[in-house]
Order: C-alpha cells, then sequence, then structure tokens
C-alpha cells in the first residue's frame, strides 16, 4: 500500500465519509449493464463504503475489501450486513474465479501495477469484468476549480486519476494476455449540493492533505474559506464534478 494512502486514509475518516460524493445514476445505470443481478461483486479498497453501499441496492451479493483500518471500521459500522475484509489488491482474501466482477472506486491509480492486474485477474471468473471509477472536481465552476488549485501542489509526487498514468499498465504486453482490451469508457457530470463546511471536508478528506502538518492545514483552511467568501467565485452551494466509469473484461 502506497505509504501516502496508507496514512493518510487512517485519518479525517469521517471527513471522507460525510463529505466525498456519491456516484451518478448514469454511472450505476453502465454498472446494472456490464453486471447481472445477483452477481457476486467485490468492492475492493472499498473505503468507507461509499460505492458499497450503492451496489448492495443493485441486488448484488456484495464483498468488501479494504487496508485502511479506520475505514474498514467506519465500513463495518455503516453497513453491518456486507462481508468486509481486510486486504490488497496484491493479496485479496477471497477464493479464485469467486466474483463476477471487482469495482474499484476511487483507488485504482494507488496500486495501478502488472501485480495487481494480475491478483484481480485471479479472483474474477471467468467472462468477469474489472470496473474503474472516479469522482473529479470539475473547473466548470470558478469556485470549485480555484479551490482546486490550492491543494494542487500538493499532489506533486502523489498518484491520481487525474494524470491518467494509471492507464499504462493496460498498454503492457501481460495486461493483453489478461484482459479484453481496448478499455471502454464514460464520463458524465456528478454536481451535488454542498455547503463551504463540506466543501471544506471534502478538500482535507484527500489523504496528501490530511498527513499535512496542523499549521499547513489551518492556513488551507483558511485559504480555502478566502475562495469560498469571496464573491468574485460564484459560490453556489454545487460542487462540480465529473465521473468517470471504465470497465475491461477478464481474457480467457
Amino acid at each position: 500500500m502506497h505509504p501516502i494512502a496508507a496514512t493518510g486514509f487512517q485519518l479525517k475518516v469521517d471527513d471522507y465519509a460525510n463529505a466525498r460524493p456519491s456516484y451518478p445514476a448514469a454511472a450505476l445505470q453502465r454498472i446494472k449493464e456490464i453486471i447481472p443481478q445477483e452477481a457476486h461483486v467485490l468492492d475492493l479498497a472499498a473505503g468507507t463504503g461509499i460505492m458499497t453501499q450503492l451496489l448492495v441496492p443493485l441486488g448484488y451479493q456484495v464483498t468488501a475489501v479494504e487496508p485502511a483500518d479506520n475505514m474498514r471500521n467506519k465500513l463495518k459500522e455503516l453497513l453491518p450486513e456486507v462481508p468486509c475484509f481486510k486486504g490488497t489488491a496484491q493479496n485479496i482474501p477471497v477464493p479464485s474465479e469467486s466474483q463476477d466482477a471487482v469495482v474499484i472506486a476511487q483507488a485504482f491509480h494507488w496500486f495501478d501495477d502488472i501485480e495487481s492486474l494480475n491478483e484481480i485477474h485471479r479472483v474474477l471468473k471467468p467472462q468477469g469484468h474489472l470496473i474503474l471509477i472516479w469522482n473529479t472536481e470539475s473547473p466548470r465552476s470558478i469556485w470549485t476549480a480555484k479551490l482546486r488549485q490550492l491543494y494542487e501542489k500538493h499532489t506533486e509526487g502523489v498518484p491520481s486519476n487525474r494524470t491518467g498514468r494509471w492507464r499504462q499498465v493496460f498498454d503492457t504486453d501481460e495486461a493483453k494476455t489478461l484482459y479484453d482490451l481496448p478499455l471502454e469508457y464514460i464520463q458524465v457530470t456528478n454536481d451535488f449540493p454542498t455547503d463551504k463546511d463540506r466543501a471544506w471536508s471534502r478538500v482535507i478528506s484527500n489523504s496528501y492533505v490530511a498527513i499535512l502538518p496542523e499549521d499547513e492545514i489551518q492556513k488551507l483552511k483558511k485559504d480555502a474559506f478566502t475562495v469560498l467568501d469571496d464573491p468574485e467565485n460564484e459560490f453556489n452551494g454545487v460542487y462540480s464534478h465529473e465521473t468517470d466509469l471504465v470497465w475491461v473484461r477478464k481474457r480467457v
């Protein structure tokens, strides 16, 4: 597990659970089209269960796997009916060929290597699907864009879906033997209501922000509220995001 993720995601767990956006109906509808009802679905790197709690009502038999203890404990608190285990993408604690789909929400960029793809391939049934999904702040909103700019500098050297580097592992010869490439992809809008305190919680829920020294966090918070309070930035209580959904089938 990446050291920033290992440390940062043990912190600010309540901020993560309360402020991170859910996933839009259009993305969930596409997931329903990919995965049949009553399928066995593994939510890998499940965090606090934001995606897990959407998969359960779709009629899937869901298992969650999450390496961070605090995140996993929160998931168990919120979704006690869902089996939830400690594990990583390189060591998934479920039997081989037991899952119709592996869903990874907001996390694949932390472990985008061939070892992970091999382990996911192991647990997928023949013709099973790997599904990746991310919510990302959108520059369509002035205040959202300026808020993102404040903490963008802290992402240097930190894995991020925004760079697109996670795609590189799928270009390898070994990946082409494991999955029916190329990847399939859609992007949909995912704007959601917020207030200024929740917008700040969204910022602090980022692992690379959560690990900053307290004085830097307080300075960033002051700067964030300056952005939010400035009328020129047109804070309107709508947090602009885009959702990227990517999927690929196991090759047999």
